[in-house]
């Protein structure tokens, strides 16, 4: 099975926001409560629901961010695939080769995607604003948001995006302009140890 780059971006589509004052309270509120540590480990469910399909496709693995490197997205089942992302491009490999490459200096999409990934990895939600229109709250710890695409060619991609979370991002659905649907949950997420092995540096290359 070959990895499809539509399905793939599903799950780095991890993160984004917007103005007005309410808007600029939110993701003030929101950036507060998450955690923005060097290194995440953690572990992902997706669901992907087809439109024309009963039943959704389901994938689990691990990623793996790094600030200063990028992220990798490990599924495990039902096939063996790697997706990493760094500031210059986007690299998917199976069964040890490379399926496709993308560079952030020949795609535009590519150079926004890792704009946005990067933006939550800093912590830098209000930088988006001109990309997403923002609704949403916070109660406590918890918040949840849902972002409406401001520009036609995203929202050639997607309908909306809905995330919620604590210290960390926990589920992400995506409303793809298709009429698929995909909702990740994200589990077991850690911050230690808080520097790289010496086999995820090896991973990142």
């Amino acid at each position: 099975m070959k990895i499809n780059f539509k399905h793939s971006l599903a799950i780095v589509l991890l993160s984004l926001f917007t103005f007005s004052s309410h808007a600029a309270d939110l993701t003030a509120s929101v950036k507060e409560r998450l955690a923005q540590p060097g290194v995440l480990r953690g572990d992902f469910e997706q669901n992907k629901q087809v439109s024309g399909f009963k039943k959704p496709l389901v994938s689990r693995g691990d990623f793996l961010v790094a600030r200063d490197l990028g992220v990798l997205w490990r599924t495990k089942t039902p096939f063996a695939s790697t997706l990493k992302l760094s500031r210059d491009e986007i690299v998917a490999t199976q069964d040890g080769a490379v399926a496709f490459r993308l560079s952030a200096s020949k795609e535009p999409s590519v150079r926004m995607i890792n704009g946005l990934l990067f933006s939550l990895m800093n912590g830098d939600v209000s930088s988006l604003g001109e990309l997403f229109k923002i609704e949403g709250g916070v109660n406590g710890k918890a918040w949840q948001l849902t972002l409406t695409p401001r520009q036609a060619a995203l929202g050639k991609i997607m309908r909306k995006i809905e995330l919620s979370g604590d210290q960390f991002v926990r589920r992400i659905l995506l409303d793809e302009a298709n009429g698929d649907q995909t909702a990740i949950h994200l589990s077991a997420q850690n911050t230690e140890p808080a520097k790289l092995s010496s086999e995820e540096h090896t991973r990142f290359e």
